[in-house]
């Protein structure tokens, strides 16, 4: 992936295609949204809901995909995360996704 440009499209909805990671992504948002920017979000917290298999889900696959895209800052030493530098990116289709729940697919079992 180039990380000279945007966040493509496709790239874009590929990070938003996975339940929990829009779960994450959201909580992040939210978080953001009342923190003045400084989100933090303990990595324990987001998999206490989901067991071990999300837990071994979001340390193999969630996070490192939103990593090296640069949407989040994933401090594994502190094992939280953080808003990266590419999360503004994402930001507007978090907000529609956020804001209008009524009209947009919803998720399916």
């Amino acid at each position: 992936m180039d990380l000279s440009g945007g966040l493509s499209t496709d790239t874009a909805l590929e990070l938003l295609s996975d339940a929990r990671r829009r779960e994450l992504l959201m909580a992040l948002l939210e978080r953001d949204l009342r923190d003045d920017g400084d989100a933090r979000l303990p990595v324990e917290n987001l998999a206490e809901s989901g067991g071990r298999d999300l837990e071994l889900r979001l340390h193999h696959s969630h996070l490192p995909k939103l990593e090296s895209t640069g949407v989040v800052d994933w401090r594994r030493n502190a094992n939280e995360i953080r808003t990266g530098r590419r999360f503004d990116e994402l930001r507007p289709l978090l907000r529609l996704l956020r804001d209008h729940p009524d009209v947009l697919p919803g998720d399916r079992p």
